[in-house]
């Protein structure tokens, strides 16, 4: 049985989007990030396998927290220990773009081509992106930049996931 908290007591939902394969030091960046997001009274999503996405909602689940993970295959055993909602889509990388939309905004930490899609399809959804530049991957290459001219704001930086948490936080009053 799923225990679900009531979602009047949260502010929203927060998606982090970042790499399966990542160092020990962004493994305690993103875990860093879930605690933010939880003192924040933040739902997390994210795609619920390892790497980025088990740091992350380890550090929420350590802070009482909510996790959502939408997987890409149908197997639940596929999600991380840490997961309280697991979603299996069945649709493999296109699940990045029901992720995206789900949230309120997103935050990414390092990442390869799938946390690539997930920034363009925020950046098409006009959803919030902050990205932790000290992190690598696309995260640092796209920190500070526009995609493309379809919006005036940039994808913001952030040097730490609790900086991260509160621009992100931030932006959504904003848009």
């Amino acid at each position: 049985m799923i225990n679900i908290p009531s979602f009047q007591s949260y502010n929203g939902v927060i998606a982090v989007c970042g790499a399966s394969n990542i160092s020990e030091e962004n493994y305690h960046l993103a875990e860093q990030l879930g605690q933010e997001i939880a003192k924040k009274q933040y739902i997390l999503i994210c795609g619920g396998l390892g790497g980025t996405m088990e740091a992350v909602c380890k550090g929420v689940k350590s802070q009482k927290g909510f996790t959502i993970g939408i997987l890409p295959g149908y197997e639940k055993s596929q999600a991380n220990k840490y997961v309280d909602l697991i979603i299996p889509s069945g649709i493999g990388e296109a699940r990045n773009f029901i992720l995206v939309s789900s949230a309120d905004g997103i935050i990414t930490l390092s990442g390869g081509a799938g946390t690539l899609s997930e920034i363009a399809f925020a950046w098409r959804l006009k959803k919030p992106i902050v990205s932790l530049s000290t992190s690598g991957g696309w995260s640092q290459k796209l920190a500070g930049t526009r995609i493309d001219e379809s919006r005036k704001e940039i994808i913001q930086g952030a040097k730490t996931p609790k900086k991260a948490v509160e621009q992100l936080i931030e932006l959504m009053r904003v848009i």
